[in-house]
């Protein structure tokens, strides 16, 4: 009975990894083919390097979280040098395709508002 149930679970375990490989992949080529800058990465974790101030970079989280719903962690200086961004997303294998999909334009979006300096001008108490 526990080599079934052990069957069973390597299954499932392995039909997650691949679901989540399968979002990692996309997730990172459709942000190179957007052009942005993920670094070198192998892992889950998909960084995206932007450049800004930190409370541009505050803004830009709050946009994200708020108006895309989008949770990503954030690294500012003096982590990292002034005048970058470090934005670290984390896809799991629940999220779906579409979610991805619009993780990307969510994306293109706030980079596009950070060009154009809409988050110099959000108080930075955000």
């Amino acid at each position: 009975m526990d080599k079934v149930l052990d069957e069973q679970l390597d299954n499932v375990l392995g039909e997650l990894r691949e679901k989540l490989w399968e979002n990692v992949n996309v997730l990172q080529d459709g942000l190179k083919e957007k052009g942005f800058n993920i670094g070198k990465t192998n892992t889950c974790v998909t960084p995206v390097i932007l450049e800004g101030d930190i409370p541009e970079a505050m803004a830009l989280v709050h946009d994200l979280r708020e108006n895309h719903r989008i949770f990503c962690s954030i690294v500012i200086y003096p982590v990292i040098p002034k005048g970058m961004i470090l934005l670290r997303l984390i896809p799991t294998s629940v999220h779906t395709l579409e979610d991805v999909s619009l993780t990307i334009k969510a994306f293109s979006s706030v980079r596009k508002k950070l060009k154009e300096g809409e988050y110099k001008k959000i108080d930075a108490s955000i």
